[in-house]
């Protein structure tokens, strides 16, 4: 037994410097020695030789145990933490992870868990398990969870503006599914509203059905109504109280539109009834006019045929529907119609005799081959007015319509020599108005002078005059005469006229300069040209002078023209120039790569080359026209290149416009306003459009994202109008409850006041003053707490105390004589260890194996005493002795 003292192991040394360094000797992968860390671990009696053994063997099953068996308490703590580090790291198995999870109570382990887990299974179990909103919103934004997860944990998130902030974070599906949630929570959020003035609307179109349709719509529209209220009805829910007033005014609307509807059924009834007898004795003379209408057709096929046979089977017919026509009280034209027909068939002969003569002369028209010339039509035209007299005077005589077919045959025939006639007239006309104008012509012509022209008109007026009929003829033979009178005259003076005014144009071109000025260059041609033009329409001068007369004025106008040739070679080189400027713009135009030029500056140069070639100087007139045509097909390219880029534009900025469209059908404000300000912005971007195009898009789109900013503005106002009046009603609430918080004295008064603010309609404004109010009633109950102390200590001297003395929540604890672990004194000793007061000197290693005590039970139990629990187990002992007034005074001393 000596030896084996002696021998002991380190680790069983009764120094616990000398076990802990026997650990390290230990090793564990040894079977032994891991026995024997374990004993260390748990039953050595040094925190440090446990701390140190648990270390060394580093395992998480014997660290969670320790965390909740070991009697440390920083060794408990030391254990939870490195349980934190072995679950955040991953060293641990997952399925021992699972069990510790399940069992594990401490939020604060499972946060962090869920905070750095990658096993998406597990980590979805530990966040719904906690349930708290930061952790989803974390979780969302990992890529560690999978879609379905992720939507999972998005149905448990109902805060708005957690989700609008989510929202922005996040995209694809996820954003989608969120975009749908905002917008049920802001379908449930104006579900009330918009459901009170559904109902609202509802039951005033309901209660005006009977001003808005008629007796026999009203039926059908009841039940659509009716079935439209069973679909607002199940929402109504949502309105609380207001639910039944809505019913009972639908119940109300119903009863009454039911009694006023139902004799006005039955009078509906009854006049469908006399409806459907006039539509059925209309329906029977409808089809006797149908009949008469058939019968009447049959007699003119008939007649039209001169088939007397058949036109007298017809007269039975006409006979039963007579007497159909009599006992159905039939209408005077139907009878008048019938005594008409049967009128018809007694003259019978006389007006087949008539048809046969209408047919007559419609085969004659029909055979006259048309005519080929204006002439032909107009000697034809007596013969055509013949017949359509004799058609009119035979139609008159007749008892009936000519028939529709025979009236077709003729309107056709005189529809096609009218517009012959028509066009003979048009032609004829034109012939006579051009030959008075000539003759007109010829009178001014004459007045004025000029002779020589008139011989020329006068032979255009012959010949006019000899395409006229000889109506026409009659009408202008005085005029032709006047012609032929005035050309016979000037035959003789012709010569006597233009030789003393040729003379008198030679002498006015020879005083003519010969230098002048630029500015009458234009001038002076022109006078050349019309001297000419003068000198042409003066005829022949004497035989003797002519030749001379010519060579002189051909020399003078020659030299009056000579400074106007040198002037125009001069624009001739201009013009060159010209030409070569617009030849080079024309080239420059056709070098242009449209593919590398964007829109704006492609815009820019055409504007360059359109001013360039305004700019460029005058060119010949025809070499103008082909430079012009190439100059248009060089630009072209060009300016289709930039309607395409101005089309591309468009339909970019139209697609803009779409997409405000569907924004501004979002029922996310925020939502909307991002996006349209992207829009804007975008817009800026895109560059313009063709010219009206570009502007109607823009005042479409300008007028789509005014129209939601100012109705933005405005709501926002009217909020920030509603939020100051809410203000100063709750400051004025807040400045009422304070005054009733001041005046309260008493835990009733005070608890009265936080019941109020707890009432309020933002009581998360009044958050201060129930704290204040809170705080408050805190204090009274402490003082009536420490009053009631006061009383029962008082009381605890007193050798007749009962329990009913006492007050209420200590009166079942007085003298129940149950206490079975401590005694009061050792109960005096625990009281002042949990107060943190001192005990006397003397009880110092009582005061330790009370201590001891508590620490154990805190331990096995899990939680820890209170005071006010020890001081009910304190009282069970009953009245205090006199040999415990001393213990008494000290536990009066924790409470007071």
């Amino acid at each position: 037994m000596i030896f084996k003292r002696f021998f002991k192991p380190k680790w069983q040394h009764k120094d616990a410097n000398v076990r802990q360094a026997a650990i390290n000797e230990l090793n564990v992968a040894t079977p032994v020695h891991k026995t024997i860390l374990h004993e260390l671990a748990f039953n050595d009696g040094s925190e440090a030789v446990r701390r140190v053994a648990l270390t060394k063997l580093n395992d998480f099953s014997l660290w969670w145990q320790a965390s909740k068996h070991d009697n440390s308490e920083r060794l408990q703590l030391l254990s939870e933490q490195r349980l934190i580090e072995m679950l955040l790291h991953n060293q641990v198995d997952t399925k021992l992870k699972q069990t510790f999870i399940t069992q594990c109570n401490r939020s604060s382990i499972l946060e962090q868990l869920a905070v750095a887990e990658t096993d998406p299974t597990i980590k979805f179990n530990l966040l719904q398990r906690l349930n708290k909103l930061e952790l989803y919103t974390q979780a969302l934004q990992d890529e560690i969870l999978s879609l379905e997860h992720k939507q999972h944990l998005l149905s448990f998130i109902n805060d708005e503006k957690t989700l609008e902030r989510l929202y922005k974070r996040l995209d694809g599906e996820l954003q989608q599914v969120i975009a749908e949630k905002l917008q049920q929570l802001e379908q449930q959020k104006q579900l009330p509203i918009t459901l009170r003035k559904q109902l609202t609307l509802f039951l005033s179109k309901y209660n005006a059905l009977r001003d808005r349709y008629s007796v026999a719509e009203l039926p059908s529209q009841i039940e659509q109504y009716q079935q439209e209220w069973q679909t607002l009805a199940k929402d109504l829910d949502c309105l609380g109280a207001e639910a039944e007033v809505f019913s009972d005014k639908y119940q109300k609307i119903q009863q009454q539109l039911q009694q006023w509807l139902a004799p006005r059924l039955a009078e509906l009834a009854e006049k469908q009834a006399a409806i459907a007898a006039a539509d059925a004795k209309a329906a029977l003379l409808a089809s006797l006019t149908q009949r008469l209408t058939s019968l009447e057709q049959q007699l003119q096929a008939a007649l039209l045929t001169t088939d007397l046979s058949a036109a007298q089977l017809l007269e039975q017919q006409l006979i039963e529907i007579a007497t159909e026509l009599q006992t159905a009280q039939a209408p005077a034209v139907l009878t008048t119609k019938v005594s008409k027909l049967q009128q018809q068939l007694e003259n019978l002969p006389a007006l087949v005799e008539q048809l046969t003569q209408l047919t007559q002369i419609v085969a004659d028209w029909a055979a006259l081959p048309l005519a080929a010339d204006t002439a032909a039509v107009m000697a034809l035209e007596p013969k055509l007015q013949q017949w359509q007299q004799q058609w009119r005077t035979i139609s008159k005589k007749m008892a009936i319509a000519v028939p529709e077919s025979l009236a077709e045959a003729k309107s056709q025939l005189q529809q096609q020599w009218q517009q012959l006639i028509k066009q003979a007239n048009m032609e004829t006309d034109k012939t006579l108005r051009q030959c008075r104008s000539k003759m007109a012509q010829f009178k001014r012509l004459y007045q004025a002078g000029k002779f020589n022209v008139l011989f020329g008109l006068s032979k255009g007026i012959e010949q006019d005059f000899g395409q006229l009929s000889n109506q026409q003829q009659a009408m202008v033979s005085k005029e032709l005469e006047y012609v032929r009178e005035k050309i016979a005259e000037l035959g003789d003076w012709q010569e006597y006229i233009a030789t003393p005014r040729k003379q008198a144009l030679l002498a006015e071109m020879q005083q003519l300069p010969e230098q002048i000025a630029d500015s009458d260059i234009h001038q002076r041609a022109e006078q050349v040209k019309q001297a000419r033009a003068t000198w042409n329409s003066l005829g022949k001068a004497a035989a003797e002078l002519e030749p001379e007369l010519n060579a002189a004025f051909d020399l003078a106008c020659e030299r009056a023209f000579a400074a106007c040739r040198v002037y125009f070679a001069n624009l001739d080189q201009q013009r060159a120039e010209h030409l070569r400027q617009r030849q080079a713009i024309i080239q420059q135009a056709e070098q242009i790569d449209l593919t590398a030029i964007e829109l704006k500056p492609l815009e820019q140069l055409l504007n360059n080359l359109r001013q360039a070639w305004q700019q460029a100087g005058a060119v010949d007139k025809v070499q103008y026209q082909a430079l012009y045509q190439q100059y248009q097909a060089a630009i072209k390219p060009i300016r289709q290149q930039i309607t395409s880029l101005q089309q591309q534009v468009a339909e970019q900025k139209q697609l803009l416009i779409e997409q405000v469209k569907n924004a501004l059908t979002l029922d996310q404000p925020q939502v909307t306003a991002t996006i349209l300000k992207e829009s804007q912005q975008k817009w800026k971007t895109l560059g313009s459009a063709a010219r009206k195009q570009d502007q109607a898009l823009w005042q479409e789109f300008r007028q789509l994202c005014d129209g939601f900013f100012n109705s933005r503005a405005e709501q926002y106002q009217q909020q920030q109008l509603a939020e100051q009046a809410d203000k100063e009603a709750m400051q004025q609430q807040l400045e009422q409850y304070t005054a009733q918080l001041q005046a309260a004295e008493t835990t009733v008064a005070v608890e009265e006041v936080i019941s109020l603010l707890n009432q309020t309609d933002n009581p998360h404004a009044l958050k201060g003053l129930i704290q204040k109010a809170q705080f408050k009633l805190q204090q009274i109950r402490q003082q009536q707490q420490q009053a009631e102390f006061n009383a029962m200590f008082d009381l605890l001297s007193s050798a007749e105390l009962e329990a009913t003395d006492l007050p209420a929540p200590y009166r079942d604890s007085f003298n129940k004589q149950q206490e079975q672990q401590f005694s009061r004194e050792e109960l005096t000793l625990a009281l002042e260890i949990l107060a943190d007061k001192p005990s006397p000197e003397a009880l110092k290693n009582q005061r330790q194996q009370v201590q001891l005590v508590l620490m154990s039970e805190k331990h096995n139990q899990g939680h820890s005493l209170e005071v006010h629990d020890l001081l009910h187990r304190w009282l069970q002992f009953g009245q205090v002795k006199d040999n415990e007034q001393a213990l008494l005074a000290r536990v009066k001393a924790i409470f007071i």
